[in-house]
């Protein structure tokens, strides 16, 4: 579990790191540049702010540490810098991308499509579908699943559970 991926992007080689403790403010960074603009606007001091993410964010990490004990936690560096992270369990049945993130300076810069189709690749090889949620007001993230070819096949009011299933599963491949 602790082996370093490599993957192509545009901006050259990414690499997936297990993460580590020392991580941790990276972490909160992105996830609170990760939150919709309403948090930004909801009228909070920046130090009150600052705390409310703080706990959504160790709320996260405790919930996701919890009902994914098996799944990969990685730091996505670029030139040994870390600029996103993801996490993926590999259930059996499918690929969950369970989270992923880029800072934003680097957003639709081939990223997150560069490490969506690694994981579809591997998904396809295991003739199994690659399966995600997406909060239902995330229009970039949507575009990307959209235009790799994931079908929406559940809605709650907040999020859309997407699947992708590639030529060995029984759909179009991307």
């Amino acid at each position: 579990m602790d082996q370093v991926i490599d993957v192509a992007s545009p901006l050259g080689r990414l690499r997936l790191r297990p993460e580590r403790d020392d991580d941790e403010d990276f972490r909160l960074d992105l996830f609170c540049t990760s939150r919709p603009p309403e948090w930004q606007m909801a009228g909070f001091e920046p130090n009150m702010l600052r705390l409310l993410m703080r706990q959504q964010f160790q709320a996260q990490t405790v919930s996701y540490r919890a009902q994914f004990p098996g799944a990969r936690f990685d730091i996505i560096e670029l030139d040994g810098a870390p600029i996103g992270r993801i996490v993926v369990n590999r259930p059996g049945g499918f690929i969950h991308i369970i989270d992923q993130a880029i800072v934003p300076d680097l957003r639709g810069r081939g990223i997150g499509t560069s490490l969506m189709a690694k994981l579809m690749d591997e998904a396809a090889r295991g003739g199994i579908p690659v399966r995600l949620k997406v909060a239902s007001d995330n229009d970039p993230s949507m575009r990307l699943y959209l235009r790799l070819g994931f079908e929406v096949i559940d809605r709650t009011e907040m999020y859309l559970e997407m699947e992708w299933r590639g030529k060995d599963t029984g759909a179009a491949p991307h």
